[in-house]
Parts: structure tokens; sequence; C-alpha cells
């Protein structure tokens, strides 16, 4: 009798090593997704907000409260923490310039938030800037330092956090009026484009143009609504933008286009949900081509995911509405609705995506980062789309 149970003690162990020791295979997602139960993460809280993400020197950062690392490419499969500040533990915002990463860190004792620059290996140099204690947003674009202060001014460093420069080119030299406010940047096509909430520019720091979608002469949304993300395509030279109510812009060419140019989706995300971060992927499809899929996070106030836009490089208008994954071909999306529903990133405020793509030119790994509900990821390798995986 002894032996019997010795043996099924032996069985089981076993066969939890297996399921453990596949949970990064396709075993391990296939046994997820057959019994409804999570596949294994991978480190990182499952209730930490994050919005920033960057890969140098062959590994993927992501601040999460705290700095995390793992080798990029799919060379690691669990994040390791990175040693924070000394005294600046609550890291908010990360990015990247000249391979040099930069952070926003809060002061343990009075929540004041500074900038730091490192490598990446735990050693991090506190910068100046004209508004330490006072930072309320950065992003990092086209190796230029953008912050804003709680008042709503913008400060720019083109020399890696050497000197700061206000830019005092925008209407009364501020982005927005309210200690709320918040901004986004890209660049493409020999231009940087800043979104100020309620009205989006182009040009350069230190001089823009406005650069709203209008329609009939006026700006093409509500008078209260808010401009939130921007994304720029370079492989199709487009630009992308959103609102808070759900509505997708486009436009063409966007370094010489008009404001005119924009189109605008017919509908809105369902119930009028904001949009916020956005992403265009190439999934290879099984007949060599690719599809082109735009994703668009749901945003802190809405908790729905993700929507999708299948083909946006058209002009058509009702071709840029967004919809919720459909059940349809594998090779056309990222993935099937049902098994979308079925895991809990459909339920997710996701704020930003950032995607590491692989060598060999045609498997990536998509990262949702989420508000409050962690860091997902879905695999693409050789044409073959993964479910998510909660990191």
């Amino acid at each position: 009798m002894g032996k019997k149970i010795l043996s099924i003690a032996v069985l089981l162990i076993t066969a939890a090593a297996l399921l453990i020791s596949c949970n990064e295979s396709d075993i391990g997602v296939f046994y997820g997704l057959a019994h409804e139960e999570k596949v294994k993460n991978y480190a990182l809280p499952d209730h930490c907000t994050s919005e920033s993400m960057v890969k140098t020197g062959g590994y993927l950062y992501v601040a999460a409260g705290s700095i995390y690392r793992k080798k990029a490419e799919g060379g690691e499969l669990d994040w390791h923490k990175v040693k924070s500040p000394e005294d600046y533990h609550n890291v908010t915002e990360m990015g990247l310039a000249n391979d040099t990463i930069f952070i926003l860190a809060y002061d343990a004792d009075d929540a004041k938030p500074y900038l730091f620059s490192g490598t990446g290996d735990g050693s991090w140099e506190k910068k100046s800037t004209p508004i330490d204690g006072k930072i309320s947003r950065m992003r990092v674009t086209n190796n230029v330092i953008f912050i804003t202060d709680r008042s709503g001014h913008l400060y720019y460093s083109d020399d890696d956090a050497g000197s700061f420069t206000q830019d005092t080119s925008l209407p009364d030299s501020k982005l927005f009026s309210t200690s709320t406010g918040g901004f986004d940047m890209t660049y493409g096509g020999g231009s940087y484009y800043l979104n100020a909430q309620y009205d989006l520019y182009r040009g350069n720091p230190g001089s823009w143009t406005k650069f709203s979608p209008t329609h009939n002469g006026k700006i093409w949304k509500d008078d209260e609504d808010v401009f939130t993300r921007l994304y720029y395509d370079e492989d199709d030279d487009r630009l992308y933008t959103a609102d808070n109510s759900g509505y997708i812009y486009a436009v063409d060419s966007p370094s010489g286009a008009s404001g005119s140019s924009w189109v605008k989706s017919e509908n809105h995300a369902r119930s009028g949900m904001g949009l916020q971060g956005m992403i265009v992927l190439r999934i290879p499809t099984s007949t060599g081509g690719t599809h082109k899929v735009l994703l668009a996070g749901s945003g802190i106030n809405a908790g729905r995911g993700y929507f999708e836009v299948h083909n946006p490089r058209t002009s058509d208008r009702d071709f840029l509405d967004p919809e919720v994954p459909k059940h349809k071909a594998a090779t056309e999306l990222l993935t099937d609705y049902y098994d979308y529903m079925s895991f809990d990133i459909s339920k997710a405020a996701i704020n930003s995506f950032f995607i590491d793509e692989y060598s060999d030119g045609n498997s990536f790994d998509l990262y949702a980062q989420t508000f409050g509900y962690g860091v997902w990821k879905n695999t693409n390798k050789g044409g073959y789309v993964r479910a998510w995986n909660q990191e």
C-alpha cells in the first residue's frame, strides 16, 4: 500500500513538473485555454501599472513602480528587478535616448519626481532640470527628452539632459492649463507631432504649427473632448490619433498635409470609450503576405481591453472603425475573439503597447501595459499567433 501511494505521488509530482516546464510552450498555452486557467506569469506584479518600455543592449526594460528587465527576443522568460535610484523607488516613466535610459522616479518621503539616467545595470545619475521635484510627465522621442511641469509648461533637451530649454512657442507658452493635464509626442517623416490635449501640433521643439484634424474649417471633435495618444506608422508614413470619445483619426504624409487631410472613423469605440496607446501590427499570413491591424487600448476609465482596426491604411472612413476582436481566420488577427474574451486582458485598461521584433524579421512579442492590471504578452512566431499571457 505504501509503494502504491508513493508511486501516485511521484506521478503527480512529475506531471506538475512537466506542466510548469512547458508553460511558455504551445502545450502550456493550450492547457490554459482548454482548462480556462491562467498560464504562469513571469515575476511582474499582477496589479502593477505600467506605461513605458524600452529595448536596448539586448534587454527589455519596463517601468512598473520598480524597474524590471529581461533578455529580449524571447531569450528569457522571467523578469528581474533592477535597482532603483537610492531613496527614489517609485518609477513611473521611462524613455530611451542615444542608448541611455531615462526615468522619472519619486522621492520616497515627499513624492517629488526627479529625472535620472542610466544604462540598465542599476547605476543611476540624477539629472538637473528647471523643474526638479515638479515634473509632471516625460516623453523621449527621436533622442529628444520632453518634460512638463504641473502648470503645463514644456521643456526639452537634445543633449541627453545636459541642459533644458523652455518651449515658449505654444499659445500662452503652455501645453495645458490644469494640473492633471498630459501630453504625447511622436516623430516621423522629418517632423515632430505634439498632442496638447485640445489641439495637435506639428514642427520642431521651439517651433510649432497647429495641426488638428479639421472639417469645414472647424476642429473635428467636440469642444469638451481631448486628443489622447499619437502613433506614427513609419512603413505607411501615416499618423494616427484618437480622442476620449473613442474616435480614431488618420492622415497620410503628415509632414506636408493640411488639417483637412485627416480622416475620421465613422463610428467610435463601444460606448464611446476613450482610446489610448496604439500600434500597427503586420501579421504574416499563410500565403506569404502580411495582414495589417491597428490596435488601440481602451484607456484608464474604460477597462475593456483593446480594439482592432483591420487594413487601416485605406482612406475609407468605415475601415477606421474600432471593433472588438472578431472570430475570423487566425492569420488575420492577433487572437481569436473567444480566446480573447477568456483571458483577463479583455477587462484591462490598456495604456500602451510595445513590440519586441525578433532578428529573424518574422516573429515578435507584443506587450500590452495596463492601469493596475499588470503587463501582458502575445507572441507571434513564424506566423502562429498565440493567446495572451500575463507577465
